[in-house]
């Protein structure tokens, strides 16, 4: 995929930067083959979604639709872009090590435990509030997050589905004998998270001229009837710069002197120069 973006934009050279969509599951995978072609070029981007997490989304290229796979966008400019990816999310003195997983994304056990007994003990959540898709929901403003090699960056694991023999599904990738935290942040400060993240942005770009903002649908659906707040804030610090905002069930970016990582219940927000 990243030598016929080469090819499609008659370059033999790097890009810039990249932008990439995918279907959930294996977003990590792609990144790494891109990576093989074209080393450690920012990325930013998120996975493809639907309302009702059923995989009913689609993918869209010059010539295909598909829900299947992944897309991605070579830039060759010399103009950068600035990309602040980020949780917003507050560090709690929960922590544990993930002593067993199953596959790359299913969380078996904390120090041990059930993982799902472990956030209980952790957050005071009922089994009924963990169990099946009700852990979706619940883990919004309550996930597990894990620190990149630096510490720079929390990438956020979001629950998404909680299993009878305790573990959970996460949507993305695990490892074992890595720390996971148990994270929070309130309804409020998801909302007030973009307008600071997008003023971020801000302090870094030198005259932007569009931007795209990836927000997580999770983030979403725990926002629910509040987005208009969301919409207002993007809008004061754009200060009527162009954008589109994309809710995704994965995002993509770049931590300052950190590699190309994926989390879910993130913001990825990009600017362009002009």
């Amino acid at each position: 995929m990243a030598k016929e973006a080469m090819e499609k934009a008659g370059e033999n050279c790097v890009p810039a930067y990249f932008y990439m969509v995918a279907s959930p599951a294996e977003e990590e995978e792609y990144i790494k083959g891109i990576e093989d072609v074209v080393g450690r070029v920012p990325v930013f981007g998120g996975s493809a979604a639907d309302n009702t997490v059923e995989g009913k989304w689609s993918i869209y290229t010059n010539d295909k639709i598909f829900s299947d796979g992944a897309a991605i966008a070579f830039f060759y400019t010399d103009k950068p872009m600035t990309n602040v990816f980020t949780g917003a999310y507050n560090e709690t003195t929960n922590a544990g090590v993930i002593t067993k997983i199953k596959g790359k994304r299913t969380l078996v056990e904390i120090d041990g435990v059930p993982a799902t007994k472990k956030y209980a003990e952790w957050t005071g959540a009922k089994a009924k509030e963990l169990s099946e898709d009700n852990l979706l929901v619940t883990t919004i403003t309550k996930p597990l997050g894990v620190k990149d090699r630096l510490g720079d960056l929390v990438a956020i694991r979001h629950p998404m589905y909680g299993n009878k023999d305790g573990s959970m599904n996460i949507g993305a990738n695990l490892a074992v004998n890595t720390a996971v935290i148990q994270m929070e942040a309130t309804v409020d400060e998801l909302i007030d998270s973009t307008g600071k993240t997008l003023k971020e942005v801000n302090k870094e770009a030198k005259d932007p001229g569009a931007y795209l903002l990836v927000h997580c649908g999770g983030r979403r659906l725990g926002i629910g009837d509040r987005i208009d707040e969301v919409a207002k804030q993007l809008k004061k610090e754009a200060k009527g710069v162009p954008f589109i905002a994309v809710f995704t069930f994965g995002e993509y970016g770049v931590k300052d002197h950190g590699a190309n990582t994926t989390g879910g219940l993130m913001l990825s927000f990009t600017a362009f120069e002009k």
